[in-house]
Parts: structure tokens; C-alpha cells; sequence
């Protein structure tokens, strides 16, 4: 457990909305969906793989979605249900070097989703890869009770995209995200996380579409509940999404800007095996949701060293 602490990680579904290409007549879903998945990073996110070691972190998530949610409705689709079932399979690597004192670490991620739509008298279904994550570069600091963890990646779309169907198998939108963390262990029995992220989008050059900019930060804390029982924690987990620059399609601003807004809590637990190996589960509900799916978040995650 102690060794687990220190060197290892249990990442989420490391990315993508997993609804990347639903699209409605009013054309606002594109800008509602981001790369990165909301709410991944809520266990342990500041710590790595211990020098020379190699681990593979597995993220399943379902995603179904009751509505579509606007500024000025509660539903802004008609007859909306949209079901998401994604996996992302992560291979974390950290370097024999060191940076300034830091772990020196990278990553490749590649996300497969599986896609359900119903709305406005339409429907459509998809599967297949999403994109690719890649993250060369990680630096992390660590002491016997805090971690600080920094990084950055971009979003490689890999999946096929048309502008006409209603559910497509990719985002089809580059993008670069900055991550920004910290775990604070300051007990044997307590832990508590933080994750930020800057995403930043690139044009869909197939419908001239440009998504804003968003920050996410996902949390999560944990407590051993038993002594007796140290492999078991539980904990409360969740995120917060806001976009912070308007959708632009041909030049112009969609409608009054068409900003994603939501966040999510739930319960997580968490099991850890002999280290590294580690399972967990996790459920996240969404409140306050603007323009973006609403629905609940069901996580399975687990992780073994290669």
C-alpha cells in the first residue's frame, strides 16, 4: 500500500467526451463535448510509476444521457437519449533521469468508444477509435506526503468523422491540453486530489466549427474506513467543467456563445491489490449543465505494471 502511494497512479478514462459527434439541428452539441473526459483524473492523479517502471492503466466508463441541456431550457432536444460506452488503455512510462529533481515520465493513449443516439426524430450509432493521446513529457515532484505533478498532450483525432450522419466515431478536432496536479497524503488513512486542465481546440475543418477553450478540475478524497481492512477506501469524487471562450462556426459566434458549464459528484472506492496493482469504481452524477449531455458517469478503472 505504502509503495503504491508513492509510485503509482490510477488514471480515469483519460480523455475524450465520449459523444464526440452528435450532432442536432441547431448544430450546438459539437461545442458541448470536449476530448478530455470530465471527471478522469479524481484518484491519486499526482503520482507516476517509479523510475524505469512501465504500467498499464485501463479506464471503462458508461455514459448515458437523459438531455440536452441549454442556457435558457432545461432540454434543448427533443425526445434526447444518447448512450456512451468508452475504453482507454494507457501505457505510463517513467525515464531513469531526472529534470530539476523531477521524474521525468510519458504516455500514449488511445480511446475506443461505442456510440448510441435518439433525438429529434433521428438516431444513429457508431463505434470505433476515438483518438490518440500522446504525452511526451511529465515532470513530478514528490515527498513522503506531496505530490506535484505537471504535464502537457495532444489529442491525435484517428476515428472516421461525417459532418452528415448524425453520430460519428471522432471529435475530428486537434487538441492540446496542460495538466496541472497535486495528492496530499497526510496520513496513512486520508488522501485528498486535485487535477486541473487547460484544454485548448483546434477547427473542425470539416464543418469550420471551432469549440472554445475550457478548464476542468476533477477532485477526489479518500479515507480508510478500517484498519483492518487497508486495502479497502473509500471516497467522494467529482469535477468541474467551464468553458471560457465562445463556439465560432464561418467566422461568427454560435448563438450567445454556446459555453459548456457542468459539474458532477459521486462516491468512489477503491481497492489495492498487491502494489501496483489496484482496481476501482466510481459514480458521477452531473448538476448544472449548459449546453452539454446530462446524465450519470459509471467508472471502472484498474491498473497493472508491464
Amino acid at each position: 500500500m505504502k509503495q503504491f502511494l508513492k509510485t503509482d497512479l490510477i488514471l480515469a478514462l483519460c480523455t475524450g467526451v465520449f459523444m464526440p459527434g452528435i450532432m442536432s439541428e441547431t448544430k450546438a452539441t459539437e461545442g458541448g463535448q470536449t476530448n478530455w473526459a470530465s471527471g478522469v483524473q479524481t484518484i491519486y492523479p499526482a503520482l507516476t510509476p517509479a523510475p524505469g517502471q512501465t504500467l498499464w492503466q485501463d479506464y471503462f466508463v458508461v455514459n448515458p444521457n437523459g438531455a440536452y441541456s441549454s442556457t435558457n431550457r432545461k432540454s434543448a432536444v427533443p425526445g434526447f437519449r444518447a448512450t456512451a460506452i468508452a475504453n482507454a488503455a494507457r501505457l505510463f512510462h517513467s525515464w531513469n533521469s531526472q529534470f530539476m529533481g523531477a521524474t521525468i515520465s510519458s504516455s500514449a493513449i488511445l480511446a475506443l468508444n461505442s456510440l448510441t443516439l435518439r433525438a429529434g426524430g433521428q438516431g444513429g450509432t457508431a463505434f470505433g477509435a476515438n483518438w490518440l493521446y500522446l504525452a511526451p513529457l511529465y515532470l513530478s515532484w514528490h515527498t513522503p506526503k506531496l505530490h506535484v505533478y505537471l504535464g502537457e498532450g495532444a489529442f491525435l483525432p484517428i476515428g472516421s468523422f461525417s459532418k452528415t450522419d448524425p453520430v460519428s466515431e471522432s471529435t475530428h478536432v486537434f487538441g492540446f491540453n496542460q495538466e496541472a496536479a497535486l495528492t496530499w497524503t497526510p496520513t496513512k488513512r486520508f488522501d485528498v486530489s486535485a487535477e486541473g486542465e487547460l484544454q485548448i481546440n483546434a477547427k473542425n475543418g470539416a464543418t469550420d466549427y471551432k469549440s472554445g477553450n475550457v478548464i476542468n478540475i476533477d477532485f477526489g478524497a479518500n479515507y480508510m474506513i478500517m484498519p483492518a481492512l487497508p486495502q479497502l477506501r473509500l471516497g467522494l469524487n467529482g469535477f468541474v467543467t467551464s468553458q471560457f471562450t465562445n463556439d465560432v462556426q464561418n467566422g461568427r459566434r454560435v448563438g450567445d456563445g454556446n459555453r459548456l458549464a457542468k459539474y458532477a459528484l459521486g462516491p468512489q472506492l477503491i481497492w489495492f491489490f498487491r502494489p501496483p496493482y489496484a482496481v476501482a469504481l466510481k459514480w458521477q452524477h452531473e448538476m448544472g449543465v449548459q449546453n452539454s449531455t446530462r446524465g450519470d458517469r459509471y467508472w471502472l478503472q484498474f491498473q497493472i505494471p508491464l
